[in-house]
């Protein structure tokens, strides 16, 4: 595994931009190309070869393909094949890191864990599978739609292209680094979060969750709001809206088929609560990231 450190003083230029589907069989062609390639897995498999390195690129892998080396398909993809992909070009000479490097990295960061905002760099995994796919995948619909719809503003997609990569960094970073200061170094608390995502979409109360975890109400509602600056509920609501945003922003389902998927059996409420978090209506929210570039070759 190597990693690609880029200073972000300044944006990253982002060249191109889009969104890949084949409904037959399909194979990515030999090349080398002179700029990075990100590659986000949607739907089944992509399988690309980078020289000597072997990727299957399924729903939330992440890899980055670098310049100057030849990459292809080593395999032909299932029919429905989905991927984004993203060419760009890093401000200065790019500086890869080994894995002995970047524990080297890593443990220079140990000391800096109080002064957040102090790092100037990010890290970028070759590889990486994304646990919080939801955030990701909205910053990506953001992107897609800014890049194809000719903002005036020159660094308009660049910036938001960059704020990607940082949230890729970020998460590579969580990882790596034992933070005695974050959420991630409690692992009782960290079992309660995991639960919790993954049965957001279900009828969950306060109760449900103290009485899973044999912790009174209170307990429980003073643990979340210390770990996470939100009650219980407030954090439920915040995953399902974040579902909801993603199927809004990447299906054509109904409005009232977004909400039931998010955990709402109440379309209405849910309407509510949608333009009372995220300031506009579901539709409106739609509408806002349409603009996007989609190739099947």
């Amino acid at each position: 595994m190597t990693y690609l450190k880029v200073n972000v003083d300044a944006p990253v230029q982002l060249i191109s931009a889009g969104e890949f589907i084949s409904e037959v069989p399909w194979k990515h062609m030999n090349r080398s190309i002179e700029n990075f390639e990100l590659i986000l897995g949607v739907h089944e498999k992509v399988y690309i070869r980078e020289e000597q390195a072997h990727f299957e690129i399924g729903k939330g892998d992440i890899v980055l393909l670098y310049p100057g080396r030849t990459h292809g398909g080593y395999r032909e993809s299932l029919p429905g094949i989905k991927f984004y992909w993203f060419h760009f070009d890093v401000p200065a000479t790019p500086n890869v890191l080994s894995n002995e490097e970047m524990k080297q990295e890593t443990h220079t960061m140990e000391g800096l864990l109080q002064r957040h905002g102090v790092v100037r760099d990010i890290y970028l995994p070759q590889y990486v599978q994304a646990d919080n796919g939801d955030r990701i995948h909205i910053i990506v619909s953001q992107i897609l739609h800014v890049a194809n719809s000719h903002y005036l503003t020159h660094h308009s997609a660049n910036y938001l292209f960059t704020s990607l990569l940082i949230e890729i960094s970020e998460l590579a970073l969580g990882r790596m680094i034992n933070s005695p200061v974050s959420p991630q170094g409690n692992v009782s608390f960290n079992k309660i979060i995991e639960w919790t995502r993954i049965h957001a979409e279900e009828p969950l109360t306060v109760t449900d969750l103290a009485r899973k975890f044999n912790y009174n109400k209170d307990y429980i509602s003073r643990l979340f709001k210390q770990n996470t600056g939100m009650r219980p509920l407030e954090f439920i609501h915040s995953i399902r809206i974040n579902k909801a945003k993603e199927l809004i922003s990447r299906t054509d389902m109904s409005i009232r088929q977004v909400a039931e998927e998010a955990g709402y059996t109440d379309e209405k409420y849910f309407m509510r609560l949608f333009k009372k978090r995220v300031h506009m209506t579901p539709s409106q929210y739609r509408n806002a990231y349409h603009q996007t570039f989609m190739n099947n070759v």
